[in-house]
């Protein structure tokens, strides 16, 4: 079955550029010069290259996304194509030609007839010609009417800065007029538990965190709600306008028991307004034998850091973590998530509350089940050889080489094989994703068949299999990556937003991951492409 453009273009906004670019290619629409979609989706392909490559390298790419856009306008005259036509041009190093289309984008906007798209958009089409033509202020102006229209649309508020970003810097101009219409920033939060409610110490946290607000711009926060700190932090949030998003180590009920109610009913009243106030809520075991255990409170911890991280970069925007301590720097969890807040990440700002409250033997202790592991699930297929008939057993081992090649270095009981199909079951991160990064590029390099990769992270009992020695993982987790794999196109391993954001908290180099669509209930949130 042939690949559609929209399923090529999702591949471009997904990051998985030369992926898609083989599959434009392999699919005749490079040919297609008399095709306004094609030729859309070609100057899409050429940007991102171009974004990619090496300086000598770029300036050919952007002329040639440039020109895509530009046929595709004279099809169907759009302002989205004939401003990225203008842009490209000037990134490619060509002002005066760049310069021409802004007018005639300027003119297409002051048109009779009204173009076909949002009212955000049409403004900030204007503000991107009016900056190519070197007049600021009417660009400026322009935004302003942009966010207007549209004050909480951030993405695209993103990518309109991100292009004119990319104007000033080519120019050598300071960008920094731009900042106040930049998204807000991302804020992970964690605290100690010992504050008595409407007390001297919550007094003190609620007009530090005011401030801090303020001071950093915090639109978004992703964080616990336990009683004392978290509750607090939170309630200003929302309070100041922002957007909370709660992440907990097991069921809400379950974790009031065990993290509110101990501190008594005033804590619960706040924390269940909270919850129902919340743009999100994410629980990091929710199976059905989740506990309120270490393991699920270390991966909130992740969770939530990954959230913000993953928020800010889609906004290219700032982020940072609150920590709030006692003098005694209190808090085995709040210390475990403030190390796992690495450098690069961003500021980390702290806060020191003296406790108010007994917070040492009013809750009950966590449970501990060490059966229990946090594990990468992953499903690795070979369609074509799981639809084949009848092989003989040399051709079936000419198409599994690859695969079977990259996974030696996996432990044979981390590994379930059946024909055409492996699930893997690894406690190392880095090893797992390693391993799906070493399948596909085997499989490449071979020239063989692409396999569709699906990976999820999740909580799971590991049980040793008496007939095979395998270790089975009992949970939700394989059903998931058994979902992602089943939507990725052959050559591409797409991953849960849990691993994303688990990805993303633990900083790690050589893999990334984009977003490949906004997911649904089925998928557990957001999808993403591992690259």
């Amino acid at each position: 079955m042939p690949t559609t453009l929209p399923a090529i273009a999702a591949l471009v906004r997904a990051g998985a550029v030369e992926r898609a670019w083989d599959l434009f290619v392999d699919n005749g629409y490079g040919a297609r010069s008399d095709d306004p979609a094609a030729l859309t989706v070609r100057g899409r392909l050429l940007k991102a290259r171009a974004r990619l490559a090496r300086d000598t390298d770029q300036a050919g790419l952007f002329a040639g996304a440039a020109e895509a856009y530009s046929m595709a306008h004279a099809f169907g005259p759009a302002p989205y194509l004939a401003i990225n036509a203008a842009t490209l041009h000037l990134l490619a190093g060509d002002e005066p030609k760049a310069q021409a289309e802004a007018r005639s984008v300027i003119a297409l906007l002051d048109g009779a007839e009204q173009p076909a798209d949002t009212p955000y958009f049409l403004a900030a089409t204007r503000a991107e010609a009016a900056y190519l033509l070197r007049d600021k202020s009417a660009a400026e102006a322009a935004m302003v009417e942009a966010a207007a229209h549209d004050p909480d649309g951030w993405r695209d508020r993103a990518t309109t800065i991100g292009q004119l970003r990319e104007i000033a810097d080519v120019r050598g101009e300071d960008p920094s007029w731009l900042d106040r219409f930049a998204p807000p920033a991302s804020l992970h939060f964690a605290g100690h538990m010992g504050l008595a409610s409407g007390r001297e110490g919550e007094t003190a946290l609620a007009a530090e965190v005011d401030a801090l607000i303020v001071q950093e711009r915090i639109g978004f926060a992703w964080g616990a709600l336990a009683a004392g700190c978290d509750i607090v932090i939170a309630e200003r949030l929302l309070a100041a306008g922002g957007e909370l998003h709660v992440v907990l180590p097991c069921e809400a009920e379950l974790f009031e028991n065990q993290s509110v109610a101990p501190a008594g009913e005033a804590w619960q009243v706040r924390y269940r307004a909270l919850l129902a106030q919340a743009a999100s809520l994410r629980v990091a075991a929710g199976d059905p034998g989740a506990v309120h255990d270490p393991i699920a409170t270390a991966h909130a911890g992740e969770l939530a850091i990954g959230a913000a991280l993953l928020n800010a970069q889609a906004l290219n925007a700032a982020k940072c973590q609150l920590i709030v301590t006692d003098v005694n720097g209190g808090g085995r969890n709040t210390a475990r998530q403030a190390r796992m807040w690495f450098p690069a990440a961003g500021p980390q700002l702290h806060l020191t509350i003296d406790r108010d409250a007994d917070s040492q033997t009013v809750y009950p202790p966590e449970r501990n089940d060490p059966d229990r592991k946090l594990v990468l699930h992953a499903v690795i297929t070979l369609q074509d050889l799981l639809r084949s008939k009848s092989l003989d057993s040399e051709a079936i081992n000419q198409r599994i080489a690859p695969v079977v090649t990259a996974l030696a270095g996996i432990d044979r009981a981390r590994i379930r094989a059946a024909p055409g199909r492996w699930e893997l079951s690894v406690e190392d991160l880095d090893a797992g994703l390693s391993a799906l990064h070493e399948v596909q590029a085997h499989c490449k390099a071979a020239g063989a068949e692409m396999p569709s990769v699906g990976a999820h992270i999740a909580i799971a009992s590991l049980v040793a299999d008496p007939a095979s020695g395998s270790l089975v993982p009992y949970g939700p987790g394989m059903e998931l990556a058994a979902r992602m794999q089943a939507m990725a196109p052959p050559g591409l391993t797409l991953i849960s937003d849990a691993l994303a954001v688990t990805m993303a908290a633990h900083g790690l180099s050589g893999v990334r991951s984009e977003l490949y669509h906004l997911g649904d209930r089925d998928t557990g949130g957001a999808v993403h492409v591992l690259l």
